[in-house]
């Protein structure tokens, strides 16, 4: 009898800690599965989305694929323009999306439509998280500037110190504004660092570029 009391007695704690923790304890489970299931949805709509994104990219370079010597026909540079834009917008969160203003850059350039190049640097630049890919655009964009005979403003940008690995082209890129500016001196200082820069060496402009204001002097 006792035996059985003390059975009563455990089977009444189960239901009296059920009645009173039951309900939290199936909401705490449904929420934590909840989450790992929205975890892992998200994950698989990274990745999907990732994959999509840069098959529309692959099918970008390959329309404005040309070979050695050609040049973009009208048809298909409108093609490709409108495939980057189309990636651009649909994917600016992603390295995609910022890789396809870095085209729709250089396209503009090569039409010389260099306002519009330089629309499309500043966003890469002001936009991206990776260090690497905003120096890129931000190098390329005191070039445009520098073109449009806007030196003050390519120096502006060329402000602090470089990301590791660009210290040659960034200083190469700071040498020709001071050039443009009539800073000679420190053009030749810039030109200098870039070529004690790691790879600045193999750099045969970079010797060419000294020589000549040697010569100026």
């Amino acid at each position: 009898m006792a035996e059985m009391r003390t059975e009563e007695e455990q089977i009444d704690a189960i239901k009296s800690w059920w009645k009173e923790n039951g309900k939290s304890t199936v909401l705490g489970i449904v929420v934590a599965l909840a989450i790992v299931l929205g975890w892992r949805g998200w994950q698989d709509h990274q990745r999907n989305t990732s994959e999509m994104a840069s098959a529309e990219y692959q099918n970008l370079l390959s329309t404005a694929a040309v070979q050695p010597g050609e040049q973009l026909s009208d048809e298909k540079r409108k093609t490709a323009e409108h495939l980057a834009a189309q990636i651009k917008q649909n994917y600016e969160g992603l390295a995609y999306g910022r890789y396809a203003a870095l085209w729709l850059a250089k396209s503009a350039v090569e039409q010389g439509d260099l306002a519009k190049a330089q629309t499309e640097l500043e966003w890469v630049k002001t936009i991206s998280e990776d260090k690497s890919l905003a120096q890129v655009a931000q190098l390329r964009l005191a070039r445009v500037l520098l073109a449009q005979d806007k030196a003050d403003q390519a120096l502006a940008e060329l402000q602090g110190a470089p990301v590791e690995g660009f210290q040659a082209s960034f200083y190469e890129v700071q040498g020709d504004v001071y050039l443009a500016l009539g800073r000679d001196s420190d053009a030749r200082t810039a030109y200098q660092k870039a070529k004690a820069a790691p790879k600045g060496d193999q750099r045969p402009i970079l010797a060419i570029k000294l020589d000549d204001l040697a010569e100026g002097k």
